[in-house]
């Protein structure tokens, strides 16, 4: 079947494995990256996720316990592109998987506390190449600001930290990534990066945990927008500060933070109005500040 835009197979209410994939699907790692891309909060994801794991190729097996406040996940990948593409050609396998919990839950979700983790072992032939880059937290450039290169690489393990606050109309989430790699020929080294950002509906509403996708969902208006009539859609200014560090050792990928400043028009559910305003400085390179804005719509 057709998951989002993940094509899989699923299959509902396994004893103890609960739902189980077998496809093309995110691996269970990061709270931004299995928030659906028409529900981030910001234009694109932050700084860190570039050393984060994506769509592959495997089986995902998630449940639940104690009436969904905890949530597990694992799953078993072989690296593709974002298609799908290379499905068992580069020795490249990965082992995923994620806990969360929400220790405080009320009012269907309108007050949360959030915190999860997730953590991965890249299995790879000796000597495979593995490379990150970053763009600033816009993609209308092709240009990568950070590049390690290619560096031939044994094995790499891969943690997440993960925090949300939802209080009413207000949400802070963070998160702080690190990897470490064991290069062929070399020390062990690691990169890390994090984000932290905070979120204010003018208009009263909230963010939504989708307690079956284990992030964040659709934001709702309580009243839609309509050009005759009282309704207004619901407005939400946010702000953002990332930050990503992909030098160590010998390697020099570059340092860069960022600050972005974003402004969301709600029309209803399925549409809205972004303006993003970025701020991105680049160790011993200098700032680049970027507008942006898009229409979104999604079904």
């Amino acid at each position: 079947g057709l998951v989002g835009s993940e094509m899989c197979i699923r299959d509902r209410n396994i004893p103890f494995l609960g739902t189980l994939r077998i496809g093309h699907t995110k691996e269970p790692f990061s709270l931004e990256e299995l928030t659906c891309g028409s529900d981030v909060t910001f234009m694109e994801r932050s700084l860190p996720n570039a050393i984060v794991p994506r769509r592959n190729i495997g089986f995902l097996a998630h449940n639940f316990a104690f009436d969904k406040r905890l949530s597990w996940s694992v799953g078993v990948f072989s690296e593709t592109d974002s298609k799908g593409n290379g499905f068992g050609e580069n020795d490249r396998y990965n082992l995923t998987g994620r806990l969360s919990f929400l220790p405080w839950y009320r009012d269907n979700g309108k007050d949360l506390l959030y915190v999860g983790a997730s953590y991965s072992h890249k299995f790879m032939d000796d000597g495979t190449e593995e490379r990150y880059r970053a763009r600033p937290e816009s993609h209308l450039t092709d240009t990568h600001f950070l590049d390690t290169g290619n560096i031939p690489t044994d094995d790499i393990d891969l943690c997440d930290a993960e925090l949300a606050l939802v209080l009413s109309s207000f949400s802070i989430q963070s998160e702080y990534v690190r990897t470490f790699l064991n290069p062929s020929n070399g020390d062990r080294m690691h990169f890390d990066g994090f984000y932290v950002y905070g979120s204010y509906f003018l208009t009263g509403e909230h963010r939504h945990y989708a307690e079956n996708k284990e992030a964040f969902g659709h934001v709702k208006p309580r009243r839609n927008f309509q050009i005759t009539g009282s309704g207004w859609g619901a407005l939400e200014a946010a702000f953002r500060y990332s930050y990503l560090d992909l030098d160590d050792e010998e390697i020099h990928g570059g340092i860069m933070n960022e600050y972005t400043v974003g402004l969301n028009w709600y029309l209803n559910p399925h549409s809205r109005l972004m303006f993003n305003f970025i701020h991105s400085h680049l160790n011993n390179i200098g700032d680049t500040e970027i507008f942006q804005s898009r229409f979104q719509l999604d079904f």
